[in-house]
């Protein structure tokens, strides 16, 4: 039997197309080969040949099957069925003796002496090829320069191997003419080709998208690494399967970013801040360079520079906390805002922590608000005391008293730190606000004579300090009583530490403070809404007690529940003894019943009815600008129906400051590249429209319809492009700043400081011996008593 005969006589079965005997394929057989003269071996050749003629004519759609049934008589069936191989992608490929040959459109098949206009053509041309028929690529390691091969990178160790696939492509470049051509493409693989669902655990798939990069860097504006942000991601993008990236691309991703940006660290921090002094207004900027290196710098924004006008009574300053990778103390500068909370009005980062470099930081300070604060709060570091000194001529600086007080148990005999009446009376004294200064030296006086401390020195400097720590000696001045510690200032300091890392590079330091600051202005705007859109709940709705009524109205919500708390204590706990009028003003005592020790203490109180002035001894109003329970007992006496003007200061009033200085995030777009710009207008957008659709089923899907003509669309348009952006244009898209090579600002070297050498506040002995009397003791196990060392 003849091979053209046992064709004739061959059943063929087609699903999609039709074959017939007639076919250019089984007609190039049959001329070429006789079926009845092959050998086993011989068969394999004919059969491989066939699949090639095959290949070529129906390509993508059906593999082919040749069955010997009876190897006697070399009878056969050819049958062409569907490919089991075909993937939701329309590839497909054929297998026979371990040979894998992939199916895809014949105009995206690299052809022999094809000309491509560049290497880098050539190299995409045949990466859409590998992803169209899902194999990974890498270029190769040695350059041939005619007989001679250099290799490029050295192979690194692996406990792995892969299969030695012989699948590849090699450009030739012409040294005369310059022309680029395909010399040699191998299609054949010695592998199964990738499943769909095996595409995002192949290690050619594991690529990381502009998205994930972004993710990657910042996320580590709010202190989560690399790690925990793929995690992140693989959560929102529903799972594991569905992000091609891994955890080591993460890490490897951050791994170059600090790689690359950190040899530029100081001069992109500087140019990020220099653009934003160019660009908006009010913005103020100050570095110093020591030879070549970045020795200091301070920053504020023109929000900073509005709160610091309206709210610059009080500050407050700590250099505790080391945010970045150089042991650079970061120096923000705090103070109280009309909500009582924590506010930033600038911030400082300094080499070292000497008088020369404090008072540099304290004249950038003082140059960008052009006014000195009335009052300012630090510890107890004798550099920053001069300092201060030194550019705030004229300022009250008051020391902390908690740093004071922390000290005292390491200063004083082991037996008076556990006495509760020594520790109860030296709290009484020093946290007084109420009694003079002559009141206090007397007290003093007598309590160290009762407890045997007159020659204690710790005490005696302490006392000759008096000035700078005890409220008694602050009384006369305004707002005094609003800081009395750094602890505002050292939660401000905390706060931002949240959100940085002591690894940190500056400019990944600049994203964490924008990021903190972001969070806390968007606090104050949304208190600044809730204040003037909402109407607090009043105590006295039916007692017709005006001004409460009143105080609602002008106060921020914060403010007026102080307010509310005097007003309810002049209601219920203050009465009014007597009255006399002298010169024109009513002189007035008032009892205050006090409900835990029921004592009943009395206060002095003048009032001028014409004038509506008003005066207390307890200079409550002084301390704090709020009027005291015992003015608002005369004034709802007199049935005054507001509160005067002049005792409403305006750092408590609603909307003092205006709500749009309190924008940070669209503040520095100028700052970010124009395709980083693009990008995120783009994702708002996106969002936006999901919104708008999401209870829509219908709109939803001719939503997902659109995006996925569009998306084909986009990837027609740009098949011709580069689909890897260079990984230092990534970075500078993020960091907003191009990355140059000529750096003419040095980062610099780690610095040793005395209160920046961990990421937490350093403590004092007494709170580490503290410490360590808390931690439980250990037990014998045979005795079950305390052990004791020996």
């Amino acid at each position: 039997m003849t091979c053209e005969q046992q064709l004739a006589a061959a059943t063929y079965s087609a699903s999609a197309v039709d074959v017939d005997t007639q076919s250019e394929s089984v007609k190039a057989f049959t001329e070429k080969s006789d079926l009845a003269g092959y050998t086993k071996g011989k068969f394999g050749s004919a059969l491989r040949y066939l699949k090639m003629r095959f290949h070529s004519s129906y390509m993508g759609y059906h593999r082919i099957c040749l069955e010997v049934m009876n190897r006697k008589t070399h009878s056969m069936f050819l049958t062409i069925e569907p490919s089991k191989s075909t993937f939701n992608n329309g590839t497909s490929y054929i297998n026979q003796d371990d040979v894998y040959i992939p199916y895809v459109a014949v105009d995206i098949i690299p052809k022999k002496g094809q000309i491509v206009s560049s290497l880098n053509e050539g190299i995409e041309m045949y990466k859409n090829y590998a992803k169209a028929v899902d194999f990974g690529i890498r270029l190769g390691t040695t350059t041939k320069y005619g007989d001679l091969s250099l290799r490029k990178k050295q192979e690194r160790k692996s406990y792995s191997k892969v299969t030695g696939c012989m699948a590849m492509i090699g450009f030739d470049r012409n040294a005369t003419t310059n022309i680029i051509t395909v010399y040699a493409f191998e299609d054949t693989h010695n592998h199964p080709l990738t499943k769909f669902n095996e595409e995002n655990i192949c290690s050619p798939n594991h690529r990381l998208s502009i998205f994930d990069q972004k993710l990657i860097v910042k996320a580590s504006t709010i202190n989560i690494g690399a790690t925990k942000a793929h995690k992140l991601r693989a959560s929102l993008k529903g799972g594991y399967d569905n992000l091609p990236a891994t955890n080591n691309d993460f890490k490897n991703f951050w791994r170059d970013y600090t790689n690359i940006v950190g040899p530029n660290d100081a001069q992109c921090v500087v140019d990020q801040l220099i653009i934003r002094r160019n660009n908006y207004q009010n913005f103020n900027f100050q570095y110093k360079l020591d030879d070549d290196v970045l020795n200091a710098m301070f920053w504020v924004d023109e929000t900073g520079r509005e709160n610091y006008n309206k709210f610059s009574d009080v500050i407050s300053m700590d250099a505790t906390y080391r945010t970045n990778g150089y042991n650079m103390i970061f120096v923000p500068f705090s103070e109280i805002n009309n909500h009582d909370k924590t506010i930033n009005v600038g911030a400082g980062l300094i080499s070292d922590e000497t008088i020369e470099s404090y008072s540099w930081l304290l004249e950038a300070f003082l140059s960008s608000h052009k006014k000195k604060p009335t009052m300012i709060l630090s510890d107890t570091d004798a550099t920053l005391s001069c300092s201060i000194a030194k550019v705030f001529e004229g300022c009250t600086h008051r020391l902390c008293m908690w740093h004071i007080m922390s000290k005292m148990p390491s200063k004083i005999e082991a037996d008076l730190v556990s006495n509760t009446d020594f520790k109860k009376r030296i709290n009484q004294l020093v946290w007084n606000m109420n009694i003079k200064p002559s009141e206090f030296e007397n007290k003093w006086d007598l309590m160290l004579n009762e407890f045997h401390l007159k020659e204690n020195k710790w005490l005696a400097d302490m006392f000759n300090k008096r000035d700078k720590w005890i409220p008694s000696y602050f009384r006369d001045i305004p707002m005094c009583g609003l800081m009395k510690t750094t602890s505002r200032s050292e939660s401000s300091n905390s706060f931002f530490n949240v959100f940085s890392s002591p690894t940190n590079l500056l400019v990944n330091f600049m994203f964490n403070f924008d990021t903190a600051l972001s969070k806390q202005r968007h606090e104050q705007k949304r208190l600044d809404i809730a204040s003037r859109d909402t109407s607090p709940q009043l105590l006295f709705p039916n007692e017709n007690l005006k001004i409460e009524k009143h105080a609602s109205l002008v106060y921020t919500r914060e403010a007026f529940i102080k307010v509310q708390k005097q007003i309810k204590k002049a209601f219920y706990q203050c009465f009014q003894k007597n009255s006399v009028l002298i010169d024109g003003r009513q002189q007035c005592i008032i009892v205050y019943k006090e409900l835990k020790s029921g004592k009943r203490p009395e206060f002095k109180v003048s009032f001028n009815a014409k004038d509506e002035t008003i005066e207390c001894e307890c200079l409550h109003f002084t301390f704090f600008g709020i009027l005291c329970s015992h003015a608002f007992r005369i004034l709802i006496d007199y049935d005054i129906a507001m509160i005067p003007e002049k005792y409403i200061l305006d750092r408590w009033r609603k909307n003092i400051v205006d709500i749009g200085f309190q924008k940070i995030n669209k503040k520095w777009r100028v700052c970010s590249t124009e395709i980083s710009n693009l990008l995120q207008d783009a994702t708002s957008f996106f969002e936006k429209c999901v919104e708008s659709v999401i209870h829509d089923k219908e709109k939803l899907q001719e939503l997902v319809n659109s995006l996925q003509q569009l998306s084909e669309k986009c990837g027609k348009d740009v098949s011709t492009r580069s689909s890897s952006i260079p990984i230092k244009d990534v970075i500078e898209n993020i960091i907003g700043v191009p990355i140059s090579s000529d750096v003419k600002i040095k980062v610099p070297s780690e610095i040793k400081t005395k209160g920046s050498g961990k990421r937490s506040r350093i403590k004092s002995a007494a709170e580490k011996a503290i410490a360590k009397a808390l931690k439980p003791k250990r037990k014998c196990k045979g005795c079950n008593q305390l052990s004791t060392m020996i």
